[in-house]
């Protein structure tokens, strides 16, 4: 969300890809050399290591560790995405195990109402 109020273009060079720099010659379209960018692709192009640089910022050391041969924000984002997101089968998982927690639950004798309230809602949160 961070990146996407920072600047909308930026998320899309993140979620997307790079932005890379393309002309025509003779009817055909191919990328510039760098000695051909204007002004306005050097802004768009160094919009790739900005993504990075928030990437790097937003990351701890072990987290850092894992993406810090990337290249492009694209591939970091691609990695954490890879990392983080859940698939049906985790997430599933998860559901049966809460559901295992939650099917059984009673008040402990010994238990307030206080600790047996906050117990019952940390389950019913994470389903």
């Amino acid at each position: 969300m961070f990146i996407k109020t920072e600047d909308y273009e930026l998320w899309n060079i993140v979620s997307k890809g790079p932005y890379v720099p393309i002309t025509t010659i003779d009817g055909k379209v191919v990328k510039k050399t760098k000695y051909q960018y204007p002004q306005e692709d050097f802004v768009k192009l160094s919009k790739t290591y900005k993504g990075m640089h928030i990437l790097y910022c937003g990351l701890d050391g072990n987290e850092y560790n894992h993406i810090c041969a990337c290249e492009l924000a694209k591939e970091i984002w691609d990695k954490l995405v890879v990392t983080y997101e859940e698939t049906s089968q985790v997430r599933e998982t998860k559901i049966n195990m809460f559901i295992h927690q939650y099917e059984p639950f009673k008040v402990q004798p010994d238990e307030a109402i206080k600790e047996m309230f906050t117990c019952i809602t940390d389950i019913t949160n994470n389903l």
